[in-house]
């Protein structure tokens, strides 16, 4: 698998994975560690994507509207 479509499934993965969770547990209960876990990823790979959780649920938000 080329570099790219692994970046690309990672991002995919965490994206997924807060979208779950947001629908799940609220965006404000749901920690950037969870979203990481959910995902399979290591904490730090979420900050190579978005910069804070506030990205991640604008990034969320987005997709969904």
């Amino acid at each position: 698998m080329q570099l790219e479509q692994k970046k690309q499934k990672k991002k995919s993965a965490l994206l997924k994975s807060a979208y779950t969770l947001f629908l799940k547990q609220g965006a404000e209960a749901t920690s950037v560690g969870d979203i990481t876990a959910e995902a399979g990823v290591a904490k730090g790979t979420f900050y190579l994507y978005f910069r804070d959780k506030q990205d991640i649920v604008s990034a969320v938000g987005n997709l969904v509207a």
